[in-house]
């Protein structure tokens, strides 16, 4: 395997987290924001289960890039793809693509700098 020097490395990850982390957020405060408050106005919750932990962020983010409900799920498909607006797609499909980066120059780092054995 071919390793590049450790400060391309973190030249080349850092926008990459950068981007994750925005994304995120983005998705968070517009998107899950604006179904949840439409969902809320319906009558339905979010999940009890789901209080605090931010499970729920992929969840909904897999749902509006699917577009189409699955029979056995632990979050509402109907309703969330009734209050999703085409810029939700957009900010979900981001935040996937952005993790997907994320989890490559994270597989990278392990295998490359021998991140595990660092503590030693």
């Amino acid at each position: 395997m071919y390793v590049i020097s450790e400060k391309i490395f973190l030249f080349i990850s850092l926008p990459i987290i950068i981007s994750y982390l925005t994304s995120t957020l983005c998705f968070t405060r517009i998107s899950m924001k604006h179904i949840e408050k439409k969902m809320r106005e319906e009558g339905i919750h979010e999940p009890l289960w789901d209080k605090g932990l931010g499970i729920r962020v992929s969840m909904y983010g897999k749902v509006i890039r699917r577009q189409k409900p699955v029979k056995a799920t632990v979050v509402n498909d109907e309703a969330i793809l009734l209050h999703a607006r085409p810029i939700d797609l957009i900010l979900a499909r981001v935040m996937h693509i952005s993790f997907i980066g994320l989890m490559f120059v994270i597989a990278y780092g392990y295998f490359a700098y021998d991140l595990g054995n660092r503590a030693d």
